[in-house]
């Protein structure tokens, strides 16, 4: 269960670097806004001289989010001596393994499909094969496409595994205060998944940033976990 909890360490430790990575990278190549140019435009030409960074990215979260499956796994395990729990206990472990791998899934679509758009950018002189990898940029990235798609229902398993695992977790472990604030952040991700949902049929990304604020609290989440596992707190 150590291993698993060191997993779940490394899944945070990834997330908060590219984070950082990203932060920096935007300071030392800030991009420059040409006037009568779409965003997209702009951010076609911006990240095409920066070949696979986006890929590499995208890729490496992939990566840990595969891995992490192994969380709701441990969870799951541990959590069999509660032989009330047993039908939660099974779609928390669905939930949580589908959405990690789902997630990962639609990290890959995006990480593919940008990195093929910028090559096509880069090697073609054609405007109409520019403007087809432009829009394809955009459809992916900008507006999510059909990764957005996977990755609000991935997520919304995530929220599930969450809840009914942070419920078991009060009943077995008695973490009451974590198993709170797994509830408050499940609750808060699956009502902005569906409001994010809303909005994306609507040709709008309005919740980006809030679905951002809420996977910053499922990351704490996970961190906490993890620590418990190391701990030998949650334990075979």
């Amino acid at each position: 269960m150590r291993v698993i909890g060191w997993i779940g360490m490394l899944h945070v430790f990834i997330i908060t670097v590219w984070l950082g990575i990203n932060v920096v990278f935007n300071i030392m190549n800030p991009i420059t806004f040409e006037t009568g140019k779409t965003i997209a435009e702009n951010g076609i030409a911006y990240y095409s001289e920066f070949p696979g960074y986006l890929g590499f990215d995208h890729g490496s979260k992939a990566f840990v989010f595969t891995l992490s499956t192994l969380l709701p796994i441990g969870l799951f395990i541990y959590l069999k001596r509660l032989k009330q729990f047993d039908l939660l206990n099974i779609v928390a472990f669905i939930s949580g393994c589908l959405g990690f791998v789902l997630t990962s899934l639609s990290l890959i679509l995006q990480a593919v499909t940008v990195e093929y758009a910028f090559n096509l950018y880069n090697t073609q002189t054609d405007e109409i094969a520019r403007g087809f990898a432009t829009h394809l940029y955009e459809w992916s990235m900008l507006e999510g496409g059909f990764s957005t798609s996977i990755y609000i229902i991935a997520n919304l398993g995530i929220a599930i595994w969450i809840i009914i695992h942070s419920y078991g977790l009060a009943q077995l472990a008695n973490s009451k205060k974590l198993s709170l604030f797994g509830y408050i952040i499940g609750s808060g991700q699956i009502i902005s998944l569906f409001s994010a949902w809303f909005f994306l049929m609507q040709g709008k990304q309005s919740m980006h940033t809030f679905n951002e604020v809420i996977g910053f609290f499922i990351m704490i989440w996970i961190l906490l976990i993890s620590i418990k596992m190391i701990r030998g707190k949650i334990t075979v």
